[in-house]
């Protein structure tokens, strides 16, 4: 107990890569974060944090959005950009500022959950609680989403994500060719299809970088809606790859989704 705080179980089994350019706060949120591991990785400024980011897989990352060399939000951009093995690690963003904002700025670049300084034990035992049960994005995840959207009714999660499976393919086929035809208002209306379809499978890593998607084809930034389409390929086609596994996961009555 820490003033009334029950504490989670210690382990080493989960891992955390910190990055923040104050010495200070980088010590603070260590000292935080070690009353439930010790396997705590730090980096000084956002060059070293993806330095270190593409050398090991974490279970969850801690990024101040301001860092000299690379930004929280471009960390986070490249993290779901790119083909690296933390593309789908919880990345959570930690700011000094609480306007909404910056919250939505923060989703759009690929965080999954946006942190205010400072930090509190009480937030951080309930973010690790949450981020521990789940992990990294794989199938069980999706899996377990699915199956507390659909309150446990494993025929219907089955049915529910067999759906999802078939339209995967043909809408993101037809993004991309309205993207090759500059035709932007039409991509916008088929990721605006996708953004719904998300919203209700609460799929966090998903709904993240179509809104980013979003944003970008709201803005007519052709460049950026195409790098977000990219990424956005990453992770649909990881999903396409992977279904026979997230199907299994939904079969097993002793599933610990």
């Amino acid at each position: 107990m820490i003033n009334g705080l029950k504490l989670l179980t210690m382990t080493n089994d989960f891992s955390i890569l910190i990055a923040d350019d104050n010495e200070i706060n980088l010590w603070l949120l260590r000292e935080q974060l070690e009353h439930w591991t010790m396997d705590i990785a730090l980096a000084n400024n956002g060059r070293e944090a993806w330095q270190q980011l593409q050398q090991r897989r974490y279970d969850l990352i801690f990024l101040d959005v301001n860092m000299p060399f690379l930004s929280g939000f471009d960390v986070a951009e490249k993290l779901r950009g790119t083909e690296n093995c933390n593309r789908q690690t919880p990345a959570i963003a930690v700011t000094a500022h609480a306007q909404n904002q910056q919250r939505e700025r923060a989703i759009e670049a690929g965080f999954n959950e946006c942190l205010v300084k400072p930090l509190r034990l009480f937030h951080l035992e309930q973010l690790l609680a949450r981020w521990r049960q789940h992990g990294a994005v794989n199938a069980e995840y999706y899996a377990g989403q699915i199956l507390t959207k659909a309150q446990h009714d494993r025929p219907l999660s089955q049915s529910l994500m067999s759906k999802l499976f078939a339209q995967l393919p043909s809408l993101m086929s037809d993004i991309e060719q309205a993207l090759d035809c500059g035709l932007l208002q039409q991509a916008w209306e088929i990721n605006h299809k996708l953004h719904g379809t998300f919203c209700f499978y609460d799929f966090a890593d998903c709904l993240a970088v179509v809104q980013s998607l979003q944003t970008a084809l709201e803005q007519a930034d052709e460049d950026k809606a195409r790098q977000r389409f990219s990424a956005l390929k990453l992770i649909l086609n990881w999903l396409l790859d992977n279904q026979e596994q997230v199907l299994q996961c939904l079969v097993k009555d002793d599933s610990r989704v």
